[in-house]
């Protein structure tokens, strides 16, 4: 009997309440190229978390939304917040 394949994504955590990963798939350093950018400029720290020194509003919820299902960003239904 075969053992599905485990499915490799970003390791970014997304910090919405709970444990939520970037669905896309790995480019380097365990990221995808859409968080590894964000890593490169220090927006993302090296354990997949969203660096509080951020201020931009605006960016910081782009790369917290990026890669995340949207019935998971929304509040109400048809609601997205991005």
């Amino acid at each position: 009997m075969k053992t599905p394949e485990k499915k490799i994504g970003c390791r970014f955590l997304s910090s919405l309440g709970a444990v939520h990963r970037c669905s896309d798939p790995v480019h380097r350093e365990g990221f995808c190229r859409f968080h590894f950018e964000a890593f490169l400029q220090g927006e993302v720290l090296s354990n997949g978390q969203l660096n509080e020194r951020l201020t931009d509003q605006r960016r910081r919820r782009e790369i917290n939304y990026h890669g995340v299902p949207p019935e998971l960003a929304t509040a109400t239904p048809g609601t997205v917040y991005r």
